[in-house]
C-alpha cells in the first residue's frame, strides 16, 4: 500500500476526424450590387463550391483601396494595370501575378493556375482555376 493516492486512468477518447469547415455566406448579385433574398424577404444562404466561386468573383469585382470597409489586402488594381503603359505581354504577367494575390488570399483557396488571357478591345478577359477545398472551380473576368 502507497501513501500516494490512485487514481484510474481516464478512459481514453478516440481521436475523431478533423472538422472540415465549409464556406457559408450569404448569396449576392455582383451585377446589381444587392443580397440575393427568398421570396420571404431572408437572404439566400450559400456555401461549399458556390460559396468560394462568389467570394472569388468579388473579390476581383471590388478595386482595392476604394472602399474604406476592407483591408489594403482585399480587392485587386487589375483596372490601373490595363490602363498603364507597358506591352501586352507584361501586362498579362503583371495581371496573373494580381490575381493571384486577390484571390490566394481568400479563405478555403489553395491556389490559381490554368491562366488564359484575350484582349477584348481596350479590356483584358481573364479565364484561370482556382483550386480550393472544395475542388476546382473555374474563373472568368474582365477588366476594362
Amino acid at each position: 500500500m502507497s501513501v500516494f493516492p490512485e487514481f484510474p486512468e481516464p478512459a481514453q477518447e478516440t481521436p475523431q476526424e478533423e472538422e472540415i469547415r465549409s464556406l457559408r455566406t450569404y448569396a449576392f448579385d455582383i451585377n446589381t450590387g444587392k443580397f440575393i433574398l427568398q421570396s420571404n424577404g431572408k437572404p439566400v444562404i450559400i456555401d461549399g463550391a458556390e460559396a468560394l466561386e462568389q467570394n472569388g468573383q468579388k473579390a476581383l469585382s471590388t478595386e482595392r483601396y476604394v472602399f474604406p470597409i476592407y483591408t489594403s489586402d482585399y480587392g485587386h488594381e487589375l483596372k490601373q494595370l490595363i490602363r498603364s503603359d507597358g506591352t501586352r505581354e507584361w501586362k498579362q504577367a503583371e495581371a496573373e501575378r494580381l490575381v493571384k494575390e486577390a484571390i490566394e488570399y481568400l479563405y478555403g483557396v489553395d491556389r490559381c493556375e490554368n491562366f488564359e488571357f484575350e484582349w477584348v478591345g481596350a479590356g483584358l478577359k481573364i479565364n484561370y482555376v482556382m483550386i480550393t477545398d472544395e475542388g476546382v472551380i473555374p474563373q472568368e473576368v474582365y477588366v476594362e
